[in-house]
C-alpha cells in the first residue's frame, strides 16, 4: 500500500512540475526597423489591421512600402480574402511570429515514457496470472502507462509555444 502512495506522489510531482511552465507561454517583444523586418520572411505571422481584422499567413517579402503575405486565416474574408496580400507600411505597427521549439516536447515525452514504463512494469508485476484476474489496479496502471507519455508530450507541446512580437519603429 505504501508503494502505491509513493507512485501517486511521484506522478503528482511530475505533473505539477510541468504545470507552471505550460501556463506561461513565452512571449518576447523586439523593436525593429522596417528594413530589419526581413527576419519574418518565411515565417508564419499574425497581424492586426487598423479595422480590427486579424490576418494570419506566411510572410513572403518586405517591399519598400508594404509587407507581402500569403493569407491563410482571416477574420474578415470579404476585405482580406485568402491569397496574396500587401500590408501597407503605414498601417503596420507590429507583427507576431510563431517560433516554437522542440525541447519541452522531447523532455515531456522522455519523462512520460519513463514513468509509463515504470507503470507498465508495476502492472505486469501485479498480474500473477498474466492479466487473467482483471484486478482494477492492473487496469489503472495499464491506462496510466499509456496516458502518462501522451500527457507528457501534450504538456511539452504547450510549453514549446513561443511568440515573438516585432514592433516596428517609426
Amino acid at each position: 500500500m505504501a508503494d502505491r502512495r509513493w507512485v501517486a506522489i511521484g506522478l503528482l510531482l511530475i505533473v505539477s512540475w510541468g504545470a507552471p511552465r505550460v501556463a506561461a507561454e513565452s512571449r518576447l517583444q523586439r523593436q525593429t526597423t522596417w528594413e530589419g523586418l526581413t527576419v519574418v520572411v518565411g515565417h508564419t505571422v499574425r497581424i492586426v489591421m487598423p479595422d480590427g481584422a486579424h490576418l494570419e499567413g506566411k510572410a513572403t517579402a518586405v517591399e519598400v512600402d508594404a509587407l507581402a503575405i500569403e493569407i491563410h486565416k482571416t477574420t474578415n474574408k470579404t476585405t482580406y480574402p485568402k491569397g496574396k496580400f500587401l500590408v501597407p507600411r503605414a498601417t503596420l505597427k507590429a507583427v507576431d511570429v510563431n517560433q516554437p521549439t522542440r525541447r519541452w516536447r522531447t523532455v515531456g515525452l522522455g519523462v512520460g515514457g519513463g514513468v509509463g514504463a515504470v507503470l507498465a512494469v508495476l502492472a505486469i508485476s501485479i498480474a500473477k496470472d498474466g492479466f487473467q484476474t482483471r484486478h482494477p489496479v492492473e487496469a489503472a496502471l495499464t491506462a496510466g502507462a499509456v496516458a502518462v507519455p501522451v500527457g507528457g508530450y501534450l504538456l511539452g507541446r504547450q510549453a514549446d509555444r513561443r511568440t515573438v512580437t516585432y514592433v516596428i519603429a517609426p
